[in-house]
């Protein structure tokens, strides 16, 4: 998707300074199609968000009965901005920028729509990473403004403990095998906070400190090796881990990865995720004492 005719009169109005854009932009403007990166809300369902995060960038069709949650940026004052790109290539311009999970391609119209019905957002900024053209719904028309727009913290806090626990971490593990897992075994908590601080690659700091992380394992034989890792309680909501599993057998060269699962109503679900990247879920997780037994029967019976 390009819309370089847009871009091009957007630099132009940039480079004018105080230049409004023209009718001609405006109705150029509603007829387009452009990107808006979006999060999926707190109830789908972690398969679904995994196989997302999993392939970032690759076209998928939304589920059906699923309501994605278009990303919305904050200026300064508060005000809360919906975040539109002219093209995938203005959303990769800025590289401190968190990576979401999907994109939707919608009618500028939709989004103007989507504006009015909401009670909280006031209009959308376009290209926020370089032109950073506020479209204000209620005056019809898009207005050049020197405005700094974010995502919350919240959304960033989110979204990276969801590619640590999902993604990051266990395709390091998969990747890596032995010398990961050996990394895990001495590094714990100070392994893991260089991990999330790859993550926090930008101007928000890693809010985890080594002692946030606790790393037990445990040698159930001469050649099965089982990590539990528990997860910082700070930032923990639905769709979060508090705790993962690590199995390792040096023998077969093998990585067994479980995550337990917040999801609606705070109910705690056990999920296996699977070196080809499918992750298949167990049920209900089992109380916190019974966890390893559980863990260890579901390894050695798959040995």
């Amino acid at each position: 998707m390009e819309n370089r005719e847009l871009e091009k009169m957007m630099n132009d109005f940039k480079a004018a300074g105080s230049g409004q854009p023209s009718e001609e932009f405006v109705e150029k403007l509603k007829s387009s199609y452009v990107a808006v990166p979006a999060l999926m809300p707190p109830n789908t369902d972690p398969e679904i968000m995994r196989r997302l995060i999993n392939n970032p960038g690759k076209e998928q069709a939304i589920p059906n009965g699923i309501s994605p949650q278009p990303c919305l940026l904050e200026n300064g004052k508060g005000d809360k901005l919906l975040a539109v790109f002219t093209s995938e290539k203005e959303m990769q311009k800025n590289k401190e920028a968190p990576k979401f999970p999907i994109t939707m391609r919608v009618s500028f119209e939709d989004c103007v729509k989507l504006i009015r019905q909401s009670d909280e957002i006031t209009g959308a900024v376009i290209n926020p990473f370089t032109h950073n053209m506020v479209f204000r719904v209620e005056e019809n028309k898009p207005a050049q403004q020197n405005q700094t727009v974010q995502v919350t913290i919240e959304q960033f806090h989110n979204l990276t403990r969801q590619r640590m626990e999902t993604n990051y971490l266990p395709r390091i593990l998969f990747d890596q095998k032995e010398e990961a897992v050996i990394k895990l075994r001495d590094g714990r908590g100070e392994y893991l906070r260089e991990l999330y601080e790859d993550l926090y690659n930008t101007e928000v700091a890693c809010p985890y400190a080594a002692d946030d992380f606790e790393v037990m394992s445990l040698n159930i034989s001469d050649e099965l090796l089982l990590m539990r890792v528990s997860m910082p309680e700070m930032n923990l909501s639905e769709r979060i881990c508090p705790c993962v599993f690590v199995g390792w057998n040096k023998k077969a060269q093998k990585i067994w990865y479980y995550s337990v699962v917040i999801e609606k109503g705070k109910k705690h679900m056990l999920y296996e995720l699977k070196e080809n990247g499918v992750s298949e879920n167990l049920g209900e997780a089992p109380q916190e004492g019974s966890e390893l037994t559980t863990i260890i029967d579901l390894i050695q019976g798959k040995e």
